[in-house]
């Protein structure tokens, strides 16, 4: 069966706000070349290699990690694109270009998981911590479980991916100095005086996820009036 007409027509649109959105359609959602079409629309073309090769590894390192999690669903898929996307081109989008995020979408029903990750040479490669006179600190690797997700309704979905990843990083001991010394002084304080929470929330603004939070807030708060575990 060939592929489809519309196969690589996922498309990252820049707004008038500089943010990015991940444009799909409808039939996305149920499509089994959805992983296969989302590779080829991240393959940079030689004409931006040579452009722009900054770009060109945000965009291979969106790619990887893509490729290394388990996404069950293409509508996680599709927000997951986003999330990494717009938080790169974030404030503090080369504090989290340093590390490798993978995330898991667990089954509703299963009341156990493993996790299996290939640790390619490559993936090694690029775990390895770089000579500290070439000014880079290396990847780490954090893994995030995904188990409740929310059907149409794509702010609340990266909001709980977003929330995960500022709680991660707003206590990691090797990350928190790398947010401090991109921020002036007067955050730098404000920062450190702040309880888990609040950092949370402030790297979410920072992050540029303030509206997918409150998405996600408003829908904990659903089901939680709903009696749902």
């Amino acid at each position: 069966m060939g592929e489809k007409d519309c196969f690589g027509s996922i498309r990252e649109v820049i707004l008038p706000d500089g943010l990015s959105r991940v444009q799909t359609r409808s039939e996305c959602r149920d499509c089994p070349d959805f992983r296969e079409c989302l590779r080829e629309s991240r393959t940079p073309s030689r004409e931006r290699r040579e452009e722009d090769p900054e770009e060109v590894r945000r965009q291979e390192m969106i790619a990887r990690m893509i490729d290394l999690s388990q996404i069950l669903s293409n509508e996680i898929g599709s927000c997951l694109l986003e999330l990494l996307s717009r938080l790169y081109q974030s404030k503090l989008g080369e504090v989290f270009s340093k590390h490798l995020l993978l995330f898991y979408e667990i089954p509703k029903e299963t009341s156990s998981f493993s996790l299996a990750i290939p640790l390619s040479t490559h993936l090694l490669n690029l775990l390895r911590k770089v000579e500290p006179e070439q000014g880079r600190e290396g990847f780490h690797l954090y893994l995030i479980l995904i188990k409740r997700t929310f059907p149409d309704n794509r702010k609340a979905n990266m909001g709980l991916m977003a929330y995960e990843i500022a709680r991660l990083f707003s206590t990691d001991s090797r990350v928190v100095p790398q947010i401090l010394g991109r921020l002036p002084e007067t955050e730098t304080t404000q920062f450190k005086r702040m309880d888990i929470e609040n950092r949370i929330v402030w790297l979410l603004g920072k992050m540029g996820f303030l509206e997918e939070w409150e998405a996600l807030k408003k829908e904990k708060e659903l089901l939680k009036r709903s009696g749902t575990p």
